[in-house]
């Protein structure tokens, strides 16, 4: 006869964390309250947690038993709390100099048992077969992600929220991570965490040439990066950036006439980086869920601080006919901005146009520009546009450079920004700069 499992839990742990708030109010609570009251399995806690936190939202102290105790009453949602409870937590002989290691250990065994509610869910619906596969998959993987040592509740106090932002106007530069350019880097301050960021372009203007140097420039300035691409192998996207650094036609290459420097110049540059903290994501059938699902697991191993996805439209939902493509590429660019926020990375999305753009007589790309575009628009931060002018006007002075729009920026000013552009090689540069 199997043991049935018992979920994890500690109710002494639970008693002497409420005991250091009621020892330190000041000191314990702001650890105390990151908690979730689901923290405490003791209905006698949770309903003790819940009277301190309606207590100090109101400003009314923590540390007086019979507020405490009218609040736990009136709050009861089941039996009310006993005042032997109370009695008991005021009794602890101890301090609250362990109230950090109390809130840990809680909120570890509160991960642990939303690991197990997980994964008898799991074990329910793989046994029924009543789920998606790719519901199955991505239910599979959250397991995991409730085992991290998470801090975020939900909410946030206005003096922490503070705090935060004085401890970033502390730092000499932005915390964020280089685009590799120069004059991009002014203008956007690099690639924020927990932002999303779409670079759209018409073919042939160099969208995954330049998302892609953006992730190898993150690469050898230390940073992990995962690639999901769509479009092309990462055979190919290697064999892109090795031309473009060694400046060798890709074409020759494709057609293996290169010459012996050339070649020598190739295996030159891949010694150089072949170790770069680059991951591939190479499935033939990613979605918006299996591409979230396999970032969250990397990222849980710490090797995940930037995600680049080429291309959007490319992206299916893995739910054939639950809804019209806009709708559909609107709830992935939704999903993408959550993905972000929860951890705390930059996320780059490279896009198409709309042949919108072909039709003006100024072929400048422009938001409503971007393929089913409404909430692409509302869920980025940053969007940029790449315009070329030597494409469309070959005998234009601006051969060799590339404009990119900055069409929206939710925390800046819009402009645009030029690099050099070399269409041979498909490689964007730092323009030189006149003192």
């Amino acid at each position: 006869m199997t043991t049935p499992l018992i979920p994890p839990h500690n109710h002494d742990i639970e008693a002497k964390t409420l005991a250091s708030v009621m020892i330190d109010p000041d000191g314990a609570w702001p650890h105390v309250s990151e908690l979730p009251a689901q923290a405490f399995t003791s209905h006698q806690a949770r309903a003790l947690y819940r009277a301190m936190t309606d207590l100090h939202a109101q400003g009314q102290p923590l540390d007086a038993p019979e507020l405490l105790l009218q609040r736990a009453v009136q709050n009861g949602d089941g039996a009310p709390m006993n005042p032997a409870y109370l009695t008991g937590v005021l009794a602890s002989e101890m301090t609250a100099f362990y109230v950090q290691h109390y809130v840990s250990t809680l909120r570890d065994l509160h991960g642990r048992r939303e690991a197990m509610t997980l994964a008898f869910r799991f074990a329910h619906h793989a046994a029924h077969g009543d789920l998606p596969e790719e519901d199955l998959r991505t239910l599979a993987s959250q397991i995991g992600t409730t085992l991290e040592n998470r801090r975020h509740t939900g909410t946030t106090t206005h003096a922490t929220a503070i705090d935060a932002a004085l401890a970033d106007l502390d730092l000499r530069t932005p915390n964020a991570i280089s685009t590799g350019y120069r004059d991009l880097d002014d203008a956007i301050l690099g690639f924020e965490r927990g932002a999303l960021y779409v670079l759209a372009a018409r073919p042939a203007m160099g969208k995954t040439g330049l998302g892609y140097s953006f992730a190898l420039n993150a690469a050898r300035n230390g940073h992990d990066v995962i690639v999901a691409s769509l479009e092309m192998t990462a055979r190919q996207l290697a064999t892109r950036a090795l031309a473009t650094a060694a400046s060798v036609d890709l074409s020759r290459i494709r057609q293996r006439t290169t010459t012996a420097p050339e070649r020598e110049r190739l295996h030159a540059h891949a010694a150089r980086t072949r170790n770069l903290p680059v991951t591939y994501l190479e499935a033939t059938d990613q979605t918006g869920l299996s591409i979230a699902r396999d970032t969250r697991n990397h990222h849980a191993h710490g090797h995940c601080d930037l995600l680049l996805i080429d291309y959007l439209q490319l992206i299916e939902s893995g739910r054939p006919g639950s809804e019209n493509r806009v709708q559909e590429v609107g709830t992935i660019s939704r999903n993408l901005k959550k993905l972000a926020l929860e951890l705390q990375i930059p996320v780059i999305v490279l896009s198409q146009l709309s042949r919108a753009v072909e039709t003006r007589p100024n072929h400048r790309p422009q938001l409503s520009d971007l393929r089913e575009s409404g909430a692409i628009e509302q869920d980025a931060d940053t969007v940029m546009f790449i315009y070329r002018d030597e494409y469309y006007n070959p005998g234009t002075d601006q051969q060799g450079t590339a404009e990119i729009i900055i069409g929206k920026q939710r925390s800046g000013p819009i402009g645009s920004v030029h690099l050099s552009y070399s269409a041979e090689y498909v490689r964007f540069g730092n323009l030189s700069r006149t003192t």
